[in-house]
């Protein structure tokens, strides 16, 4: 880090006037506002402490959900394409793991401790179907069918792992990172410490990441994120940018000192398979703007989809940013996201190779392309793009010195803007306290107090009634759901019959006992068959209708703003809105934030095996009676199988939303009747002294609009 040089005065001088706002706010600001600005002086000096140490090197963090394909991503990136790091399809599985490097081959394993392991221990008692419990049970069920005794390992905490050579270390990993490793469950994280040139000045993290349901994981993934350099975000393209992705990206991710953010669009193969058809022969109108039976053309539509996506995403976004004065810099690192670069590694991992040489799943891929490719060589590269990748990682190592530059000048502008807007949401709750009390006197807030009391036993009944009536509209809307599921899978049962066409030999004879003449004729003959890739092409479109259908049974059913609307009616129903005696303002805030906390359940189907069952049963054209009928029984069984996946699925997931509903009424019960009647305690206890509380108010926020002042200054 040549190129700068740490400053600690500038960085004591921002300690030094953030503990003298808080010695001044002492007295004034609440418990947890002082804590708040407590943790940012802690924060900031862990942060620079980490930055200026001697041996601190290039943080890049790889995020993304469970199956958007992190692993093989680093594994193509890292590895060249070689299966070091193993996959993760589950929860249970997404182990953190760093890689740095060392002149020594070493594995470090962090395994939970015991308080996490009995945290662990309980939610796998819970019987519910939240990630959170299932992924619990999950682990604890892989730990007792492996065998492992895990209270020897949580005790130690850690194991330090050398090994004579870098291929001996990777076939070691897979004890405690694979799928099915047999101390995977036990382990929380792992430091890969390599013997290989290209991992110096580096520190490389595949993150299980920020939704993990693991909670421990979670933290440790923010720690990391929080000193993070680069960020690689892979969102895979068939659901790209989903509301799980965008939360992840725009709200949990910690963008504190991220300087490069690179948006990638994993899994591009499936993106372009999904719009691939071939043209009917009949087709008078030829091919249409969402579909092809071409791979460049495909390629085209799906970045011209997946970049419209991002850039409206984006822009929207830095509107909000904009609106709330945040920082040039921070804008600007969203905006990296505008344009997103579509990969492949599956794809780019298959150039080269012999046919005989693929995985199950690049033999899947290979037949699906295929039949919509006349240059494979070429499709394949243009689907893998890792070029634009592996050139973009090595120009960010290349930049190291520019980008810890950046980060260093950064460090103080991202902590004064943090300590102001913690200032400014001091200021605005300050000023909301002054004008109720100068609004409200004792015998009013009494007299409303009074009143809420009076209809407690009418709001409880009120809330009650608006989710009972949202949960029975959830079973009316499932029961619809499951109709429409099976009616629709009837639509894809058919699989269309071709027609060909072959030339024939035939022949016959003329002549007499001594003289014959053989004469050689040939004729077209005319046959029907069906192809694997018609079923599979059904297969897929049901899956994802299916899916959306099974959405539809929670978005019908919850229509937020008529929620919303029926919530604040029970405040409207119970009390006078335009009396002078009620101050509505209390409510509203609070049924925001309860509405805010509902989400809907995500469906995404993994129709993989189904599809490569049914394409390494079926090749090439099926003519006799018999094989028509095997693939009409094969995709009839997939699509079945689907159907009873997505009703059991809809039917737990009801269950569960269901509960979280009644959580939340309850919450609302809370929030409108225990904080509300706790509020009204707090301003009748301060009425008894009106004119000192209001005064010591306005001289609280007459500090704080001076301290604001000075930070803009």
């Amino acid at each position: 880090m040549a190129v700068f040089t740490e400053d600690n005065k500038e960085f004591q001088t921002f300690i030094d006037n953030t503990n003298a706002i808080i010695t001044e706010v002492t007295g004034h600001a609440k418990k947890e506002d002082i804590s708040e600005l407590q943790r940012l002086v802690s924060n900031f000096k862990k942060k620079t402490e980490d930055f200026y140490r001697t041996d601190r090197m290039l943080n890049i963090g790889v995020i993304g959900q469970v199956k958007a394909g992190k692993s093989t991503f680093l594994n193509t990136l890292l590895f060249d394409g070689k299966e070091v790091l193993p996959k993760a399809p589950t929860p249970k599985t997404a182990t953190l793991t760093k890689m740095e490097y060392s002149d020594k081959n070493i594995i470090q394993i962090e395994y939970y401790s015991k308080e996490e392991w009995e945290v662990l221990e309980e939610n796998a008692c819970v019987d519910l179907e939240d990630e959170i419990y299932t992924s619990a049970r999950e682990i604890i069920e892989m730990v007792r069918r492996n065998g492992v005794d895990p209270v020897p390992y949580l005790e130690k905490g850690k194991d330090i792992l050398e090994y004579e050579s870098y291929d001996a270390l990777v076939s070691g990993l897979n004890n405690y990172v694979g799928e099915d490793g047999k101390y995977t469950p036990i382990v929380k994280a792992v430091t890969l410490y390599l013997n290989k040139e290209e991992f110096k000045g580096l520190s490389i993290v595949d993150t299980p990441g920020l939704n993990d349901p693991i909670a421990s994981r979670t933290i440790r993934t923010k720690e990391f994120m929080e000193v993070c350099d680069v960020v690689f975000f892979l969102s895979p393209s068939t659901g790209f940018l989903d509301k799980s992705d965008w939360i992840l990206l725009s709200s949990q991710l910690p963008q504190k000192g991220v300087k490069k953010l690179v948006l990638i669009a994993s899994r591009y193969d499936s993106g372009v398979r999904d719009v691939l058809r071939k043209q009917e022969e009949d087709d008078i109108f030829g091919d249409d703007e969402n579909t092809t039976d071409n791979v460049p053309k495909a390629c085209r539509i799906v970045k011209k989809k997946l970049t419209k996506r991002a850039k409206a995403k984006v822009e929207e976004f830095v509107e909000d940013l904009e609106a709330r004065e945040s920082s040039p810099e921070l804008i600007e690192v969203i905006r990296q996201c505008a344009k997103p670069i579509m990969i492949s590694s599956l794809a780019y991992n298959m150039i080269g190779k012999a046919e005989s040489e693929f995985t199950k799943e690049e033999k899947n891929m290979y037949s699906a392309i295929r039949q919509f490719s006349t240059d494979m060589d070429s499709d394949l590269n243009l689907l893998g793009n890792f070029d634009e990748v592996k050139a973009l990682f090595r120009e960010v190592v290349t930049e190291k010195e520019h980008i810890f530059e950046a980060k260093a000048k950064g460090f103080i502008p991202d902590a004064v803007e943090e300590l102001r807007n913690l200032l400014l949401s001091y200021q605005d709750k300050t000023n909301q306290r002054i004008k109720l009390l100068e609004g409200n006197e004792k015998e009013q807030l009494l007299e409303q107090k009074k009143l809420i009391e009076s209809q407690m036993n009418n709001i409880k009944a009120d809330i009650a009634a608006v989710f009972g009536e949202l949960n029975a509209k959830i079973e009316s809307e499932k029961a619809v759901g499951i109709r429409e599921l099976r009616d629709s899978s009837k639509d894809y049962l058919n699989i269309r019959e071709r027609t060909g066409s072959k030339t024939s030999t035939g022949s016959y004879t003329t002549g007499h006992l001594f003289w014959k003449k053989t004469h050689v004729y040939t004729y077209e003959e005319h046959y029907s068959y069906c192809i694997a890739a018609d079923a599979i092409e059904n297969l897929k479109k049901y899956a994802l209708e299916a899916s959306n259908q099974v959405e539809e049974v929670f978005s019908e059913a919850m229509q937020m703003k008529e929620v919303k609307r029926k919530l604040l009616n029970v405040v409207v129903n119970n009390f006078d809105m335009g009396s002078e005696k009620y101050d509505s303002s209390l409510f509203r805030i609070m049924v925001e934030e309860t509405i805010s906390r509902i989400e809907f359940p995500v469906f995404d189907m993994d129709i993989s095996d189904a599809m490569s069952g049914i394409a390494g049963k079926f090749n090439g054209e099926l003519t006799s009676a018999q094989e028509k009928t095997e693939l009409s029984t094969a995709l009839s069984k997939a699509i079945s199988n689907i159907y009873g996946e997505l009703c059991d699925r809809l039917e737990k997931e009801v269950k569960s939303f269901e509960t979280k509903m009644s959580a939340i009424s309850q919450k609302v019960e809370e929030s409108l009747l225990n904080n509300i009647t706790e509020e009204f305690g707090n301003l009748i206890s301060q009425c008894e002294n009106k004119e000192n509380e209001i005064a010591a108010y306005k001289e609280y926020a007459a500090i704080l609009e001076k301290k604001l002042a000075e930070l803009k200054a």
